[in-house]
């Protein structure tokens, strides 16, 4: 029984502990008198009724309660998506740090060697430079030599 329904049944319950007294006196003195067929069949549909009103209100107690599932159903999927979403989403920003990281990196590497190539070709000038001017000192040296 839900929460809805249980104020409902407490004064429905309620009625009938109050009519119960009339209701035996009545049962008396229809006791004294039969009942007729249309009496009969009045009670029988107020009883199917009552039970018609009972089961509607199940059905509507678990279509609500099934209505509740499929929506916190719904809410989880929605959840989880929106959760995929941001796993996704992180991944990818780690990623592209990733490749930014390794693309400075490479930058650094090449402007590494470009000064080191720099560096030996400074180191190979000097000593060709070197080895010209030592070229023309023993040259010199020669000219010296065979000049005296």
């Amino acid at each position: 029984m839900s929460v809805l329904g249980f104020p409902q049944a407490l004064v429905s319950r309620s009625l009938q502990l109050a009519r119960m007294p009339l209701d035996l006196t009545l049962g008396a003195i229809a006791g004294l008198r039969p009942s007729t067929p249309e009496e009969e069949i009045a009670d029988d549909q107020r009883e199917r009724a009552a039970q018609l009103r009972e089961q509607a209100e199940r059905k509507r107690r678990k279509a609500d309660k099934e209505r509740r599932e499929r929506e916190s159903r719904a809410k989880e999927a929605a959840d989880a998506r929106k959760q995929k979403a941001t796993d996704n989403a992180e991944k990818k920003e780690r990623a592209d740090a990733k490749r930014e990281r390794a693309a400075k990196l490479e930058k650094l590497e090449a402007k590494e060697e470009s000064l080191e190539a720099k560096e030996a070709a400074a180191r190979t000038e000097r000593e060709a430079e070197l080895v010209k001017k030592a070229a023309s000192a023993a040259k010199e040296g020669r000219k010296d030599e065979s000049d005296s």
